[in-house]
C-alpha cells in the first residue's frame, strides 16, 4: 500500500488545489477522509470520472461516496465524452501524481502498478492544462441533483459499496 500511502502525502501537504482524474473512484476510508478534510480546510478538491464506466458495479459503488464528498465541498465533474481513462492527481500545479493506479482499493492491494511521480512545475502545468480540457468537456455534479435520485438508486449503491473491497 505504498501507492495508496505517498498518495495521502500529497493529500494532506496540499495547500490550494487537488485535481484527480480516474476512470475509478471507489476509495479507501483513509483516502476519502483526506480529501475531505483537504476541502475542509480549504483545498479546493476537484473529481473527474467519467460519465459512463464500463462497470455497473463500480459506477454504483464509486456513486455512494458522492453526498459526502459534494457536502465536503469536493467538485465531482462526469466528464461526458467517452471513458475518462486517464490517472492523475495534480497539487498544487507542483506535484504530478500520473500512471495506472486507479483511486480504489484493487490498484493499492491487488494489481501490479506503476505511477510516475513528478516534482516540477512545468509537467504539473501541462498535466494540469490537460485536466483542464477534461473539465471544461464535464458536468458538475450539484448536491440538490445528487439528493433527488430515486430511493432504490440509494439502496443499490449502498448494498455495492460493502462489497467495493472486491471490485
Amino acid at each position: 500500500r505504498h501507492i495508496e500511502a505517498l498518495l495521502l502525502t500529497a493529500i494532506y501537504a496540499a495547500r490550494r488545489e487537488i485535481v484527480l482524474t480516474t476512470p475509478y473512484f471507489v476509495p479507501s476510508e483513509t483516502l476519502l477522509t483526506a480529501l475531505r478534510s483537504a476541502a475542509v480546510r480549504g483545498v479546493q478538491v476537484i473529481l473527474i470520472v467519467p460519465k459512463k464506466v464500463d462497470s455497473r458495479l463500480v459506477r454504483y459503488a464509486s456513486d455512494a461516496y458522492n453526498d459526502d464528498l459534494l457536502v465536503s465541498g469536493i467538485t465531482i465533474l462526469h466528464f461526458g465524452d467517452g471513458l475518462l481513462h486517464t490517472k492523475s492527481m495534480v497539487i498544487d500545479e507542483q506535484i504530478t501524481i500520473f500512471g495506472t493506479v486507479n483511486f480504489d482499493l484493487r490498484s493499492f492491494e491487488l494489481n501490479f502498478e506503476v505511477s510516475l511521480i513528478a516534482y516540477d512545475r512545468q509537467f504539473s502545468s501541462e498535466v494540469r492544462a490537460l485536466q483542464r480540457q477534461y473539465e471544461s468537456r464535464s458536468q458538475a455534479l450539484q448536491l440538490e441533483q445528487w439528493r433527488a435520485r430515486p430511493h432504490w438508486r440509494r439502496l443499490l449503491e449502498n448494498a455495492v459499496q460493502v462489497m467495493s473491497p472486491l471490485l
